[in-house]
């Protein structure tokens, strides 16, 4: 899984996601949910922590924060704003779940790491296990939901359609199989990305797309002029509205009743 989280997050997509952050109220909207139901709980473990989309606004809400992510890239990022911002109460650790030895914490966090969230039920019980009071999981919404404009773009480049794919669903029936029976809210946020100019866009999408050469280069360009906003400093916006479902529940074991 190491593997897996590093050939996705090399440096520049883990550049562009820090540059997105600015122009997100992701965290607002999962706190909204987290911050509530957490009073008196003092350490939170981010698990696949990134640059921090949810660790450091934890931490600047007082809460002591382990946060785990195996891309370096992005444990670079999220280095650089603890110390620029003079942030305490994060502790980085540059490692994949299950890599390294963990104490426990009064609450797990996960979001959007797919590979611990729909593939196995392995991750769920352990961080159940190692939570001492509640687990909370953010996965995305809907098998239709778009990804950067790719219902799109896949039959203008690729002649073929964006395939559904599998969402928070799948996680909910994973915990209902190990007797966990938790509570699902749906959010609602912004994540728009910026960027200098067309040239960083086109460069943006060939990256995701998988693009080497330039023989899309003219129909992504002539794409992404019509989609993108300029912005009053002169640079480019993508647009993204998206939708999450945080999933949560009080640590339990087998069998346990729905938590409220």
């Amino acid at each position: 899984m190491h593997t897996t989280q590093n050939r996705f997050w090399n440096r520049i997509k883990a550049e562009w996601y820090r540059k997105g952050l600015e122009h997100s109220n992701m965290a607002d909207r999962v706190f909204s949910v987290v911050l509530p139901r957490t009073r008196g709980m003092e350490t939170f473990l981010d698990v696949g922590a990134g640059c921090g989309t949810l660790s450091i606004p934890l931490a600047k809400a007082g809460k002591k924060v382990t946060a785990l992510d195996p891309s370096p890239h992005m444990v670079r990022i999220l280095q650089e704003d603890i110390k620029r911002e003079g942030i305490e109460g994060i502790r980085v650790v540059n490692a994949a779940w299950g890599e390294v030895e963990l104490e426990p914490h009064d609450v797990i966090i996960c979001a959007n790491v797919p590979e611990l969230l729909k593939d196995s039920t392995e991750f769920l019980s352990e961080a159940n296990e190692m939570a001492r009071k509640m687990v909370f999981l953010i996965a995305g919404v809907g098998p239709l939901a778009d990804k950067f404009y790719y219902r799109e773009l896949f039959p203008l480049v690729f002649k073929k359609e964006f395939l559904p794919r599998s969402d928070y669903l799948k996680t909910y029936t994973r915990l209902h199989e190990l007797g966990i029976y938790a509570n699902v809210e749906i959010i609602e946020y912004d994540f728009d990305q910026p960027f200098d100019d067309m040239n960083e866009a086109l460069a943006f999408w060939k990256e995701y797309m998988g693009l080497v050469t330039e023989e899309h280069d003219e129909r992504l360009r002539d794409f992404l002029n019509k989609k993108l906003e300029r912005t009053a400093e002169g640079g480019l916006l993508a647009r993204f509205h998206k939708k999450s479902a945080v999933v949560w529940w009080k640590k339990q074991g087998r069998g346990a009743g729905p938590t409220s």
